[in-house]
């Protein structure tokens, strides 16, 4: 989510593969990052997995989309990085 200025959101998203993936966190840097993390507390608390978050529509263009469109994992070792819209 840069609109089209580089870096304007850093995010990850932390899972338990033990456990079918639940998702145990949630780091996010950018704008409005406060509010977007409010809704994904809860969602958290309510045991939420990453093929839940795959099955998000995300808003676009919003720092909160890139959340639910994360697709690269540490263990591949490809950059993570992405361009804006």
């Amino acid at each position: 989510a840069s609109g089209g200025k580089p870096n304007r959101c850093y995010c990850k998203v932390l899972c338990d593969r033990k456990d079918n993936e639940r998702v145990v966190g949630v780091h996010l840097c950018g704008d409005h990052a406060g509010e977007i993390m409010q809704g994904f507390a809860v969602a958290l608390r309510c045991g939420a997995r990453k093929s839940d978050f795959d099955a998000t529509m995300g808003i676009h263009p919003t720092s909160a989309e890139e959340l639910v469109t994360l697709t690269v994992t540490k263990r591949s070792r490809i950059p993570a990085e992405r361009g804006g819209c």
